[in-house]
């Protein structure tokens, strides 16, 4: 699951599934936010629910992969996004999602604790 742009050469022989975020702050580049970072881990999730192994990546896992790796986390522990960013941390040391990816996060995470 490639959240940047790659060529289907960069992969021979495997299924690409290309989610179209930019890194950066502005929210018009990254219109509905929320609904695609919930579609992309709906995605994941159902992937995952077949036996398939899913490679998530971006250019440099400091945003994009982390964000979604957190949200991924959330849904399957159930726990609010700033656990679950901090223990994609740990395993990224240099994660450090865009404040448009932060705020998106704790959106979509928000209502499962009201």
């Amino acid at each position: 699951m490639s959240l940047c742009r790659v060529r289907d050469a960069d992969l021979p022989g495997v299924e690409l599934i290309e989610v179209q975020l930019i890194d950066n702050e502005c929210l018009d580049e990254n219109p509905h936010l929320g609904f695609v970072l919930q579609d992309t881990v709906s995605l994941l999730e159902q992937l995952r629910s077949e036996g398939r192994t899913v490679l998530l990546h971006c250019v440099q896992a400091q945003s994009r992969t982390p964000t979604v790796a957190a949200l991924h986390g959330a849904r399957l522990r159930g726990v609010p996004a700033a656990e679950a960013l901090a223990a994609v941390q740990r395993a990224l040391p240099r994660a450090y999602p865009n404040s448009a990816f932060l705020d998106a996060l704790e959106a979509t995470t928000a209502a499962a604790f009201e």
